[in-house]
């Protein structure tokens, strides 16, 4: 959430504090209760959006990149093996299927290692009497097959949290300019039917329909860049960061926002601000497969953006 957002919601439950308090005191006022009832409602929509929002997406790219490691290695090992015995059983063919090194299953995209992975499975399964003797024996097999199981089940989970935490991000747009337009349309006007046969309430309402500023520091983003598989920081990496939405293009002093770039120093990492908002950062080096991300900068908060690149 934003600043104006989080002072908002604090107002919320302020004046969502005051109402719980005087619960007697309307709850027989069908009108009163009825506004009450849908704006307050709101509030558990904002909040499950919020913390959809703030999901932390490095984890979720972290274990798929081991489950990727993983894969690779058990694949590797099964296909030098099915490679051993393809050379004493003089079969060419074999040995141009299952002819992959290490390289090549990294260079590999997402999709495309599976695929290479599933053709030395496919293989081993076929020959799995023979490569016994060669040590790939029937457990490592389905070693193989689990490790390419569960390679495939996380790999579009990234994405899937990138992609949730900027729906959250639009439904919380939405839902606080739902909750507002409730508070000024209509629970505004309501309280006015308690201004004389219950002026406390009415008195303490007021009070909680203040919107406190809670002035925060400056944003900045933390970032790094290292190569994908061997942890080594990679310099020179160049960070382009475009605003997401025609409404983030504005910046609060009402100068506009253009795209932002930044390059890694030497040990990968770089430090910057930026206003708060949703970018869509693209990640670009020569050599190397080139990335696009989205980035939530929060305002006065540390953003961190870990990436890793895989080399052209």
């Amino acid at each position: 959430m934003n600043t104006t957002q989080e002072n908002e919601l604090t107002m919320f439950y302020s004046v969502r504090d005051v109402c719980e308090l005087y619960r007697a005191t309307w709850s027989e006022n069908a009108v009163f209760a009825a506004t009450y009832a849908l704006w307050s409602g709101k509030i558990p929509l904002i909040e499950t959006n919020r913390d959809t929002q703030v999901l932390e997406t490095t984890g979720v790219t972290t274990n798929k990149n081991i489950k990727r490691e993983e894969m690779i290695e058990k694949a590797l090992f099964v296909g030098n093996r099915l490679q051993s015995y393809g050379y004493v059983a003089n079969d060419p063919e074999m040995l141009e299927s299952v002819a992959y090194n290490d390289s090549d299953m990294k260079r590999a995209r997402d999709t495309e290692v599976v695929g290479l992975c599933n053709a030395i499975l496919e293989r081993a399964k076929k020959h799995a009497a023979e490569l016994v003797s060669y040590g790939a024996t029937a457990e490592i097999i389905a070693d193989l097959e689990a490790a390419i199981g569960a390679y495939s089940e996380v790999l579009a989970k990234p994405k899937l949290a990138k992609s949730q935490t900027k729906t959250a991000t639009e439904n919380l747009s939405a839902l606080f300019a739902e909750a507002n337009k409730i508070l000024t349309k209509r629970l505004d006007l309501d309280i006015e039917l308690f201004k004389k046969s219950a002026p406390d309430f009415y008195s303490q309402y007021q009070t909680a329909r203040i919107v406190y500023s809670m002035k925060r520091k400056s944003n900045s983003v933390l970032g790094s860049v290292v190569l994908a598989g061997s942890g080594e920081p990679i310099k020179g990496v160049l960070f382009r960061f475009t605003p997401e939405g025609t409404e983030q293009l504005v910046s609060k002093t009402g100068e506009t926002v253009k795209p932002v770039e930044k390059k890694s120093a030497e040990k990968g990492n770089f430090r910057m601000k930026l206003p708060e908002g949703t970018y869509r950062v693209a990640v670009s080096k020569t050599g190397y497969r080139e990335q696009e991300l989205i980035l939530t900068v929060v305002d006065g908060e540390t953003t961190y953006l870990k990436v890793e690149l895989e080399r052209a």
